[in-house]
């Protein structure tokens, strides 16, 4: 339990993506601190599986949404919850990779919708009833990719590029009104979605992190700082990408990407 965090951020937190990667080890701290969960994603089993595991571990109060952010129903069904929501973490995300010419548009199109579409609709749903409380925290997932140019993954870093803006917007938009928001832009990270995305990793300096590090640097930053970026070699290339020219730099990860990834997707 913790209970200046808990007193900040009310009784309850709404996380998407609640149940892999990420999003499913900021569930669990966010649980540990004694904040009651809704928790957001497709498969209900397991969803039904980690709200019964956290109210059991924890003694908090779980709901549970199985919905597809990819549709407008999906995002419908998420903003119907009655809940008094103090915290909302965005940490649903999908990527893409590939040369442009050859990925598929309706996978684009559905990264657009979870990345961007959801993440706009819940933050603008939710942080209305926290501006009126004048008491709330937004923590939304960008991503290393958002810092600079990704060639291969360019939709996706597109959409977290997206992210880290409206999010450092929003910061400084609602921070007088009295709700955080915080950015959390990790690196590799080891969750199923890298785990078999036709990249090799070890072929590039990206050394992969835990999770629940990151989500525990991600969630340390809220109400302290805008960016959380966990890891030191990933706070130095967010560094130089700010201090170097997009020309050099969209070259210079074309090479790094173009060695690791899958020979068939470019």
């Amino acid at each position: 339990m913790d209970t200046k965090f808990k007193n900040k951020y009310g009784d309850w937190a709404l996380i998407t993506g609640a149940t892999s990667g990420i999003g499913a080890e900021l569930t669990s701290q966010i649980a540990a601190k004694g904040i009651n969960i809704v928790l957001v994603a497709r498969k209900e089993k397991e969803l039904a599986d980690h709200a019964s595991s956290l109210q059991k571990r924890y003694g908090i109060k779980t709901k549970y949404v199985s919905a597809d952010l990819v549709t407008t129903e999906g995002i419908e069904k998420v903003k119907q919850i009655e809940e008094k929501i103090g915290l909302l973490v965005i940490a649903a995300g999908i990527e893409v990779n590939g040369a442009f010419e050859k990925t598929s548009l309706e996978s684009e199109l559905k990264l657009i919708q979870i990345n961007v579409v959801a993440t706009l609709q819940l933050t603008h749903h939710f942080s209305k009833a926290m501006i009126e409380r004048k008491k709330g925290g937004i923590l939304l997932i960008s991503s290393l990719s958002g810092h600079m140019p990704n060639p291969y993954l360019s939709n996706y870093a597109g959409s977290k590029a997206y992210v880290l803006n409206l999010g450092a917007s929003l910061y400084g938009e609602l921070k007088p009104k009295g709700v955080d928001v915080s950015i959390l832009s990790p690196g590799l990270t080891k969750t199923p979605m890298v785990a078999d995305n036709g990249i090799d990793w070890s072929k590039t300096p990206m050394q992969a992190m835990e999770p629940s590090v990151v989500a525990e640097i991600g969630l340390k930053g809220l109400g302290k700082r805008l960016l959380s970026i966990p890891g030191r070699k990933n706070n130095f290339m967010a560094f130089m990408s700010k201090h170097s020219p997009l020309e050099m730099l969209a070259k210079m990860n074309e090479k790094m990407i173009r060695k690791a990834i899958d020979v068939n997707k470019i």
